[in-house]
């Protein structure tokens, strides 16, 4: 989660330092998707009801390690 901010940063600021108001318009108007969006925060959701955040995930790791214990032992 973090990387994907940290990375989703980098294109915000990198398309900001550039000299966009410079540019060509047709080229400038291009970077303006990646200007407008770039100010939103990133996300990764499950089922687009909650945040997935790395604890979110760890637990839900370790929950299914050990719903697959259960049945693995109630199998044999």
């Amino acid at each position: 989660m973090v990387v994907i901010n940290f990375q989703c940063n980098e294109i915000y600021y990198a398309a900001y330092s550039n000299e966009w108001y410079s540019l060509d318009p047709k080229i400038a108007k291009d970077l303006l998707p990646l200007l407008i969006r770039g100010t939103k925060p990133v996300y990764l959701t499950a089922g687009k009801i909650f945040p997935m955040t790395m604890t979110t995930f760890c637990g839900l790791i370790k929950t299914s390690a050990g719903y697959i214990s259960v049945l693995h032992t109630t199998r044999s």
